[in-house]
């Protein structure tokens, strides 16, 4: 996983080698913090691969309140050969409830032109 700032927002790229660790997601979360407060932004795209494997209900709901780490979060998700299910509208709904904004795309462009006209920032 690579974590840098990009023009106006920060960038998350996941490798094909990336492997979920609910356990190490504080220090990504963090390091994403960093970056927006650094570059007062609130936009952060991901792109890459999802993780292989199933998340369960109880660490999906835990990501979704993580995202809240940075406030007035606005996440776009560009990731390969994601097909909406139950799990990724938990995950948009549990972030929702914590005003955070995340929204999944197939396209990169799409995902930057959500991110850079509706984000204040």
């Amino acid at each position: 996983m690579q974590i840098e700032f990009r023009d106006d927002h920060v960038h998350v790229q996941l490798s094909l080698e990336y492997v979920f660790d609910p356990n190490g997601s504080h220090e990504v979360w963090a390091e994403i913090k960093r970056l927006c407060e650094e570059h007062h932004t609130s936009r952060v795209l991901v792109e890459g691969h999802l993780p292989k494997g199933e998340r369960t209900t109880p660490e999906i709901i835990e990501a979704g309140q993580r995202v809240a780490t940075v406030p007035h979060l606005w996440l776009a998700f560009h990731v390969d050969d994601h097909e909406p299910n139950e799990r990724s509208e938990l995950f948009e709904a549990i972030a929702g409830a914590k005003g955070v904004r995340v929204k999944h795309f197939a396209d990169r462009e799409h995902a930057l032109t959500w991110l850079r006209h509706n984000s204040p920032s």
